[in-house]
């Protein structure tokens, strides 16, 4: 019953984050951002499903273990919900510039490079692993772009 709670979140949270930033979807797989190896990295499982739609990729492990969690990108394009209602604390070191929110227990990661927005989310960890993971990730992505 945690684990639906908490993939409820996410995707409340995750479709909050798009109803906020007022923009179409890019023309760029979310999916293809990160390979499956470097997710299952992330979460620190051996494989992971993804699941796609057009604006952003959800990875989850193939087999659920206790203190695994879910992988979120969510490409967000010019505007950005936390950077446009001032929330959440600057991340240097990230993008040409990176935001940092915490919603509960959980932490969402925005990113900017160029005029391009992307949010990176590691739900259902310990706070302190999610934000790690999600620089981490983040860095990987903003390679690709």
């Amino acid at each position: 019953m945690e684990l639906r709670r908490r993939i409820a979140f996410a995707g409340c949270f995750v479709f909050a984050l798009v109803m906020l930033s007022g923009r179409a979807a890019r023309a760029v797989d979310p999916c293809s951002l990160l390979t499956t190896e470097q997710a299952a990295a992330a979460l620190s499982v051996p494989d992971v499903n993804a699941g796609a739609s057009a604006n952003r990729c959800i990875w989850t492990p193939k087999k659920y273990r206790q203190g695994t969690g879910q992988l979120t990108v969510l490409l967000e394009g010019a505007n950005d919900g936390a950077k446009m209602m001032g929330q959440g604390t600057a991340v240097s070191g990230v993008g040409d510039e990176a935001i940092q929110t915490v919603v509960g227990n959980g932490a969402v990661l925005h990113v900017r490079k160029g005029s391009a927005w992307f949010v990176v989310n590691v739900h259902g960890v310990p706070l302190a692993q999610a934000t790690q993971v999600e620089q981490t990730v983040a860095k990987e992505i903003l390679g690709k772009l």
